[in-house]
């Protein structure tokens, strides 16, 4: 299934966001930055944010989750100081004038591009659209291959994914039901030989995710300042 496809057929609240922020990013960027929020589905990070006094813009490639968020959009700027609001884009060629951000929020969604090639398109859009001396804020699954279930799917996904890391989720987890989407989880090789060209890593610590599923598997949070251009 095209990647960009598959996350088009959630609807609305649906959409796949179980990942929490870490406390570094509330330690390092201060209040009132400008955050653009990467594939933000239906803007749970994004108003999670803007309730810390952030002013958030959220981009999804999914169109009716999008809708959602803008829905939510109508209250929460109300309510708060901070700002939020929301577009349909494409990671790969966004719409944003360069330097235009202070951070670039990249959470659980490089784990969606299973196209390596899509991979460096992103982080060079991160990069183009953040000013000067701007933050990338990366968190993403770490591969865990001593987990029994994530190395039998590694291990059984290979001859159709074509890549070490990448599975097929389906609703259950077996191979009898349809696919739902495919994802990507990474080295920490992986990702920094991806990060390093465009930023510079200040921070790259080991923690703990909760998956789609509900499983809890180790994964990356990565603080890189913007690289001169």
């Amino acid at each position: 299934m095209d990647p960009d496809t598959a996350w088009k057929q959630f609807k609305g609240k649906e959409i796949p966001s179980t990942v929490e922020l870490d406390c570094e990013l509330f330690k390092i960027i201060p209040e009132g930055s400008k955050i653009l929020d990467f594939a933000c589905g239906r803007g749970r990070l994004a108003f999670e944010l803007q309730k810390r006094g952030y002013n958030v813009v959220g981009f999804d490639i999914n169109p009716d989750s999008v809708e959602h968020a803008r829905k939510l959009s109508k209250e929460t700027n109300q309510a708060y100081k901070a700002s939020a609001s929301f577009d349909v884009a494409n990671a790969r060629d966004l719409p944003y004038p360069s330097g235009s951000f202070d951070v670039c929020l990249i959470q659980a969604f490089m784990t969606a591009l299973v196209n390596p090639e899509h991979r460096g398109k992103v982080l060079d859009e991160a990069q183009r659209v953040l000013q000067e001396d701007g933050w990338l804020y990366l968190a993403d699954f770490e591969q865990n291959w001593e987990n029994p279930l994530y190395r039998e799917r590694y291990i059984r996904d290979f001859p159709e994914t074509g890549e070490k890391g990448t599975f097929i989720v389906t609703a259950d987890g077996s191979q009898e039901t349809p696919e739902i989407f495919r994802a990507h989880h990474y080295t920490k090789k992986e990702l920094t030989e991806l990060i390093e060209p465009r930023f510079e890593i200040e921070t790259f610590k080991r923690t703990t995710f909760t998956t789609y599923h509900g499983n809890r598997i180790r994964g990356f949070v990565v603080m890189a300042r913007k690289r001169g251009m």
